[in-house]
């Protein structure tokens, strides 16, 4: 992919550079600098990403809808800036000599490079344009200025093993506790612009199996085992949150949820936080942006809406200060069914998309 987009932005005369950066396992990964002049300071940056969560099957069209993995998220956000900068010299105008592109091969799994490459870049621009997808809405389509933020949690129970026949009033199930726990965290969550919290793995049984789970797997479906009253729990997950005040209530009412399964179980709970990433508060700066964004659209006959609290964590959360850059979000075309191999885009939406982004590039 990242050969491929080079050669179609070197046709387009932007100078480009495949760079290996290094993934934290070892090895590197393969990341794209495409850029229309010299790059110095106060530049456009344009970012998006190149992988996919799934692996890649075969595409097919039913309509308008194209269908494949990545089609919305987001080969189309990349294709709505090829086709915008092509559109651009059809016109007789000039790529803007500050415009610089970002693509990096990490933002659906570890997003370590995208995090380093986003930070580095955007130290250098004025503006970010982000061609991640928008989503439908209404009467029409959603651009977005500002985004959660995510912190991770980590839950470790410690019960008490017993024989499930002979001595089952012994044990202190860790299975049970974490059950618990995590039907009274998952209720937290808030609609709207509330916090919400996703409980998103749950491993527990006997220690051996927890702790070795990659030698023990095999267990599963069998009879092997179930007569022991579980004594080790582990569950995963995360908050997303449009404040650090959302944050800080949401961890202390985890923590405190926390003690209170212990005392109620008898079980020992250790209750973690692992990475955060900030939440992107829309700037006076990006809700302007957005309206000259709207009016162009409104100028061809469609309709945007602004998303201030889109869930998704994106390149916009990983700036190192994201209350100075104004941030445009959610350039990309919309479409449904992402991360799933149901996912397609909408082929009008792209073509709107791809006039809107011409129509926005020269006034940046």
């Amino acid at each position: 992919m990242t050969q491929r987009l080079a050669v179609e932005l070197e046709s387009l005369g932007l100078a480009c550079e495949v760079l290996h950066e290094r993934n934290g396992t070892g090895s590197s990964d393969p990341a794209l600098v495409a850029s229309a002049g010299r790059a110095e300071n106060g530049l456009i940056l344009l970012v998006g990403h190149l992988d996919t969560v799934l692996p890649a099957n075969a595409t097919r069209r039913d309509g308008d809808r194209l269908f494949g993995t990545g089609a919305l998220d987001m080969k189309g956000g990349l294709v709505t800036l090829i086709a915008a900068l092509t559109l651009l010299r059809e016109r007789g105008l000039s790529i803007p000599n500050d415009l610089v592109f970002v693509g990096t091969p990490d933002e659906e799994s570890s997003g370590a490079i995208s995090e380093r490459l986003t930070r580095q870049w955007a130290a250098r621009a004025r503006v970010v344009v982000v061609l991640e997808p928008g989503l439908p809405h209404g009467d029409g389509e959603t651009i977005v200025v500002g985004r959660r933020g995510l912190t991770e949690w980590r839950l470790d129970i410690r019960g008490t093993p017993a024989h499930s026949g002979l001595a089952y009033w012994s044990g202190r199930s860790a299975l049970a506790a974490a059950a618990d726990w995590c039907g009274r965290a998952q209720n937290m969550s808030q609609p709207g612009i509330g916090a919400t919290v996703n409980v998103a793995r749950l491993v527990a049984g006997d220690s051996d199996f927890v702790r070795q789970l990659e030698r023990h797997h095999g267990l599963l479906g069998t009879s092997r085992r179930r007569n022991v009253v579980p004594d080790h729990a582990l569950a995963e997950g995360e908050i997303r949150f449009l404040s650090n005040r959302d944050r800080e209530r949401t961890l202390r009412q985890l923590r405190g949820l926390a003690d209170r399964v212990a005392e109620i179980h008898g079980v020992e709970v250790a209750f973690t936080i692992g990475d955060t990433l900030p939440p992107v508060a829309p700037l006076r700066s990006a809700e302007e942006l957005a309206a000259r964004t709207l009016a162009f659209a409104e100028q061809r006959g469609w309709t945007l809406h602004v998303e201030r609290d889109r869930g998704g964590i994106s390149f916009s959360n990983y700036l190192e200060d994201n209350s100075i850059i104004p941030v445009l979000d959610g350039l990309g075309p919309v479409g449904a069914g992402m991360h799933t191999r149901e996912e397609h885009l909408d082929l009008r939406s792209l073509r709107r998309r791809i006039l809107l982004l011409a129509d926005l590039l020269p006034t940046l």
